[in-house]
C-alpha cells in the first residue's frame, strides 16, 4: 500500500517525465480570519477597517475571489487557473463577524466560508452567531462549513483511551456537527472541514477522507495541484499579519510543487530535540532551487539537496535539520522567487507541534 501511495504522490507532483515545467504554477491563496473587532484578542482579530481595506485591495488589484468549492473545481480542472485566485475564510463563527462584518459582506459580495462549532453555538449563544444570522449571511456570499462540534485538540487522547476509541470519538464529533449543519441550514452543505488549532495527524486525515471531506490547516502557503486535500494551507490575516505591506506578498504567492515526506505526523515525539524535515520538490524552469530559502523560529536555514529520480518523473528532495523545537505549534516556511512572475514567490509550509510529557501543549 505504501508503494502505491508513493506512486500516486509522484504522479501528482511530477506528472511529466519528459522535462520540467516552463510556466508559473498558479494556485489559490486562502486567507484565514477569526474575530472582526477592536475589543477581542488582537492575535486572532482584524478590525472592520482592516478587513475592508483587504477586500478593497482584492477588488482594486484584479484578484479573483472564489469559494472553496470553486477553488477545488478549478484545481481539478484541466483549464488554466486564474492568475490571482483568493478564497476567504473565518473560523469559529463569532458573533462579531456578523455584527461588524455584515456591511462589508454586503458591499463587496465576495464569496467566503465560515467554519463553525455547533455545540459551542448552543452552549454559549451570546458569543457565536445564531443559525438565523448564518442563514442571512449565506445570501451575501457565505458558505457555512464544519469546524468540529466542540473545537477540541483533535489529536489529544483522553486518559485510558485507546487509539480506536479516540478516533471513533473524533469521527462522532465531526459527523454530529455536519448533521446539525445539514438540519439547521437550507440546501446541501459542503463537506469542508477546518482543523481546530490547525492540528492533525495521519489518522485524522484518513478518517476525514473516508467521510468525504477536504480539510484545512493553519500553516501557510497557497493551495496548489500537489497539495494533499486533507492538509490544505491558509494564510493568517489577523493581528500583525493584517498589514497589507506583508500580506500583499502572500496574496501573490505561488504554490511550490512539493509534498512533505518527513515527518509524516506534525505531532512530534515528546522531548524531540532534533527534527529532520524532508520535502520533495518537482523540477521547474520557473524557479532555481539554489535560491530557495527556509525559515524557522526567526532563523534562515539553507536546505541540503538530493536529486530524485523516479520512473514517473524527477525532482529534488530538500532536507532540513531543526534543533530544539519549542513546546506547542511552529512551522517551517520555504520560499523561492519565480522567474516569470516578477515579485512573486513559490511557498511551502511544514506544520509542527511538540507536546510536553503529558502529550499536551498550550492553545
Amino acid at each position: 500500500m505504501r508503494g502505491v501511495l508513493l506512486g500516486v504522490i509522484w504522479l501528482i507532483l511530477f506528472p511529466f517525465s519528459a522535462g520540467a515545467s516552463h510556466a508559473a504554477e498558479h494556485g489559490v491563496v486562502i486567507l484565514q480570519y477569526h474575530h472582526i473587532g477592536d475589543d477581542t484578542p488582537r492575535v486572532t482579530s482584524v478590525t472592520a477597517a482592516e478587513l475592508e481595506e483587504h477586500f478593497q485591495f482584492l477588488e482594486d488589484n484584479d484578484f479573483t475571489v472564489v469559494s472553496l468549492t470553486e477553488a477545488q473545481r478549478l484545481l481539478e480542472s484541466p483549464d488554466p487557473m486564474p492568475n490571482k485566485a483568493v478564497a476567504i475564510t473565518f473560523d469559529d463563527g463569532w458573533r462579531n463577524v456578523y455584527d461588524n462584518g455584515i456591511h462589508i459582506f454586503k458591499e463587496f459580495e465576495f464569496p467566503f466560508t465560515i467554519f463553525i462549532n455547533p455545540k459551542l453555538m448552543e452552549e454559549t449563544p451570546h458569543l457565536y452567531m445564531s443559525w438565523e444570522q448564518l442563514t442571512e449571511l449565506q445570501s451575501y456570499g457565505a458558505t457555512i462549513a464544519n469546524h468540529s462540534n466542540s473545537h477540541g485538540h483533535m489529536t489529544w487522547r483522553q486518559q485510558g483511551e485507546s487509539e480506536q476509541q479516540w478516533l471513533a470519538r473524533q469521527r462522532r464529533d465531526v459527523v454530529e456537527a455536519q448533521q446539525m449543519l445539514q438540519k439547521a441550514l437550507p440546501g446541501e452543505q459542503p463537506r469542508q472541514f477546518a482543523y481546530p488549532y490547525g492540528e492533525f495527524n495521519p489518522q485524522l486525515e484518513a478518517m476525514l477522507a473516508e467521510e468525504g471531506y477536504i480539510a484545512f490547516g493553519q500553516h501557510s502557503g497557497p493551495w496548489g495541484p500537489a497539495t494533499p486535500t486533507t492538509q490544505i494551507p491558509r494564510f493568517p490575516a489577523s493581528a500583525q499579519y493584517a498589514d497589507l505591506k506583508t500580506l500583499r506578498t502572500k496574496l501573490l504567492s505561488l504554490p511550490l510543487p512539493a509534498v512533505t515526506t518527513a515527518p509524516r505526523n506534525m505531532v512530534l515525539e515528546d522531548g524531540s530535540k532534533k527534527v529532520e524535515v524532508k520535502v520533495d520538490v518537482a523540477s521547474s524552469n520557473d524557479f532555481d532551487t539554489s535560491l530557495l530559502n527556509c525559515f524557522y523560529q526567526g532563523e534562515q536555514l539553507k536546505p541540503q539537496w538530493r536529486k530524485l529520480e523516479h520512473q514517473l518523473g524527477d525532482g529534488w528532495q530538500l532536507t532540513l535539520h531543526l534543533k530544539n523545537p519549542p513546546l506547542g505549534r511552529s512551522r517551517v516556511n520555504c520560499t523561492v522567487p519565480s522567474r516569470s512572475q516578477q515579485g512573486r514567490f513559490y511557498w511551502h509550509s511544514v506544520p509542527l507541534v511538540r507536546p510536553n510529557a503529558e502529550g499536551r501543549w498550550p492553545d
